[in-house]
């Protein structure tokens, strides 16, 4: 009895394990076919079926030398010998002979029709009689390695890479994607969580302050995305107290993630409420201030800014002077500001090329510049240079830092 092997592990019963791969390779007195999980395939005839007890299992008799027990959970179909495509495999089986080829194309046939099993093993014997059978190598999952065939999967691993439901990853990339998508999912189930929380507060009775010293608990820092969203909801039209926002932002102080910063640096300049805006700065100034210095100074330097905006910007960077910053300072003393006038109506004539005339109405747009003296800007200064106030005399403020800087180097730097 000939059989060829396809490696895979079968739990026995008594707890052992026996490694076995087993497939005829001519027609077989045997009757039945297993197909288990892992694409691997058993020929023998079930003698045995047990469904009772702790561990179902089939016994199949492989040959009158060997019996196999295989637990339930891992047939996932049963075939019997008289299948129409068992039958007609066993008749393609016998024209193969030794040909690399033919071994490939009924290996494609085999695919087809589901015989995964056979299909491998005629993909392998291709390239066992013909090593270098392109088709059937790269089947097999084979590729060139310089004059030599390697395994894709053994290449890809050698450079460090590691295989995913994606494909093969980088596994700091792939690790941090599953952070990620588990980030997302925690973060969805605090937005509902807190969506009711909050409903149970803004709605008067007995829960209201259950509710709210449970928002007060929060110490997870996958609610961050939560807390935000209330946060920037509320600024609109949410009809949230000022007490609950004003926890909103302790919270997202407390719990010092990127995503916590990003909507207290947001708050500390758009919020329109003074006492929120200033408790998100106040803490800001405990945990992400280089975060918020980073996003206020662009502002004071942008090509559309506006007053109010610059004017914004220097208010909150007063929470965070920097001497190593006086020059940012320096030039934000005194700003310009372009706009465009209204077209306003009007009636003008006019001539074209060819010596015609007409009327346009509406009069023509103009652009204006405006200067601006910043107050914030000289607040900021007079905080890294105290007793020292050269009101907006930008040039006298320069002299000064340039002197202290000649004089005395480490006077404008972080302190260690």
């Amino acid at each position: 009895m000939n059989h060829f092997v396809r490696l895979s592990h079968f739990p026995m019963t008594s707890g052992l394990a026996l490694t076995l791969a087993v497939f005829a390779s001519a027609p077989l007195a045997q009757a039945d076919t297993l197909e288990l999980r892992g694409n691997v395939q058993v020929d023998g005839k079930i003698v045995r079926k047990t469904d009772n007890g702790s561990k179902p299992h089939v016994i199949v008799e492989v040959d009158p030398e060997l019996r196999v027990a295989i637990p339930q959970s891992r047939v996932v179909k049963t075939v019997s010998d008289s299948d129409e495509k068992l039958v007609w495999y066993r008749q393609q089986l016998a024209q193969v002979g030794e040909d690399a080829e033919a071994h490939y194309q009924l290996a494609r046939k085999c695919k087809g029709n589901g015989l995964l099993a056979q299909r491998d093993f005629h993909f392998q014997r291709a390239i066992e009689i013909d090593p270098n059978h392109p088709q059937a190598r790269s089947a097999l999952g084979y590729v060139r390695d310089g004059n030599e065939w390697a395994l894709y999967a053994d290449q890809q691993r050698q450079r460090g890479l590691i295989r995913t439901a994606g494909g093969w990853e980088v596994p700091e990339v792939y690790l941090r994607e599953q952070r990620r998508d588990k980030f997302d999912e925690a973060s969805k189930l605090w937005i509902k969580e807190l969506t009711k929380l909050r409903s149970l507060v803004l709605r008067p009775g007995k829960r209201s302050a259950e509710a709210l010293e449970s928002i007060q608990a929060i110490d997870d820092p996958m609610a961050s995305t939560a807390l935000a969203e209330a946060l920037e909801k509320s600024r609109g039209n949410e009809p949230d107290p000022k007490s609950l926002r004003m926890i909103y932002v302790k919270r997202l102080g407390a719990l010092k993630t990127p995503i916590a910063v990003q909507a207290l640096v947001r708050t500390g300049i758009f919020e329109p409420d003074p006492g929120i805006r200033t408790e998100a700065l106040l803490q800001l100034q405990e945990y992400g201030a280089s975060s918020a210095v980073a996003s206020y100074l662009p502002i004071l330097k942008g090509d559309n800014r506006k007053p109010v905006e610059v004017t914004a910007a220097l208010r909150a960077l007063n929470y965070f002077p920097d001497p190593e910053l006086w020059q940012e300072y320096v030039d934000a003393l005194i700003t310009t500001h372009k706009s465009l006038t209204p077209k306003g109506p009007g009636m003008s004539v006019g001539s074209n090329s060819l010596g015609g005339s007409g009327l346009s109405t509406g009069g023509k747009q103009e652009v204006l510049t405006k200067t601006v003296q910043n107050p914030g800007a000289l607040e900021l200064l007079r905080q890294i240079a105290p007793g020292v106030d050269y009101r907006y005399d930008q040039a006298a403020w320069r002299n000064h830092f340039a002197a202290q800087l000649m004089k005395a180097p480490d006077d404008l730097r972080r302190d260690p």
